[in-house]
């Protein structure tokens, strides 16, 4: 468990950095395309090509800090009736289908990114295998999150669902 710890907490300074970048890059690149459009009026070809591969790393990386932050929108409605045991099954359960998927999204991305790997993008001439790699990494990140916090020994609690459950019930201090 401490591995892991030290490996997410790595990972999540990483990914937070790449994202930082990239965000500031996007505003930068979109603020030029601008300009370019509408002062100078020569259209940068491809300025939106690039903003689209950026967004997609910045979705998934963020996906994986915001799970690891335990951020992800919960619904208690029903699951707030249950008493607590009921609740932590639940959740458990739920964990395990979100691992399950994430898990099919990582080896199915993979496959995708083996399969296209020569492709290139038609205005910047990239290699395409870059923001398709986006869908494996960010959902391996994301499941080694939630293996985390299954884990995790500190919180006793499953999840963000199951926090937000105690807190409206008055189970935490």
């Amino acid at each position: 468990m401490r591995t892991l710890s030290r490996t997410i907490a790595i990972l999540d300074k990483t990914a937070a950095i790449i994202v930082i970048i990239l965000m500031a890059s996007m505003g930068i690149i979109a603020f030029t395309a601008v300009f370019f459009r509408f002062v100078l009026n020569d259209p940068l070809s491809w300025s939106e090509e690039a903003a689209r591969y950026m967004m997609a790393w910045v979705t998934f990386l963020g996906a994986g800090i915001a799970m690891g932050q335990r951020r992800h929108i919960g619904v208690t409605l029903i699951v707030s009736k249950f008493p607590k045991r009921m609740r932590l099954f639940l959740n458990l359960a739920a964990e395990i289908v979100i691992l399950l998927f994430l898990g099919l999204l990582t080896w199915q991305g993979a496959i995708l990114v083996w399969d296209l790997r020569a492709q290139v993008s038609p205005a910047m001439h990239f290699p395409m295998i870059i923001p398709y790699l986006s869908v494996p990494a960010g959902c391996l990140y994301m499941t080694l999150q939630v293996v985390k916090l299954m884990f995790e020994k500190t919180t006793g609690t499953l999840s963000t669902a199951d926090s937000e459950l105690a807190a409206d019930s008055g189970d935490l201090p």
